[in-house]
């Protein structure tokens, strides 16, 4: 594993959310390993685009280590139950980058978690992701943090009680 510098953690924005520090009003969900929050950018046609991040700071998915991959997978599994059945997906679609040339770009390991519908040209024209992915307001982050949250603490209580 690599060792990570304290500036890593403390300039890192994934990190400042995760204490709290930034935009705490985001966060939708947060335990001893893990978090998830809105993404700021999202395709217009894809509202509700979330990230699932360790608590911890983890530049790339390389360095994860056993005690976190499956508390990681654990909450990516309920974001995409949750995310289908709030906004009313048809599907979901879940993506992970590593290192620039992959098209990283926040050097904390994240996995986008995407409401996807019939006929919405993710991946497809001009505006596919992420070039037609557009700064979505505070206000709007909040509202789908708060909206998700319920369903989403539903999904991690089953887990937690062994029926999930």
């Amino acid at each position: 594993m690599e060792t990570i510098s304290a500036e890593a953690t403390t300039s890192c924005v994934f990190c400042q959310i995760v204490r709290g520090e930034l935009t705490p009003e985001i966060l939708t969900f947060c335990d001893s390993q893990t978090a998830v929050f809105p993404s700021r950018h999202q395709q217009p046609r894809n509202r509700g685009h979330m990230l699932v991040v360790p608590t911890r700071h983890v530049a790339q998915i390389y360095e994860i280590g056993n005690d976190l991959a499956a508390p990681l997978m654990t909450t990516l599994v309920c974001v995409a139950a949750a995310v289908k059945a709030v906004w009313g997906a048809d599907g979901v679609s879940i993506r992970q980058n590593n290192e620039r040339h992959g098209g990283q770009d926040v050097f904390h390991v994240h996995f986008h978690v995407i409401p996807r519908f019939a006929g919405d040209g993710f991946t497809t024209g001009q505006d596919r992701f992420p070039f037609g992915a557009v700064e979505v307001p505070l206000e709007e982050c909040v509202e789908q943090a708060k909206k998700l949250s319920e369903a989403l603490g539903r999904c991690m209580a089953k887990v937690s009680e062994g029926t999930g």
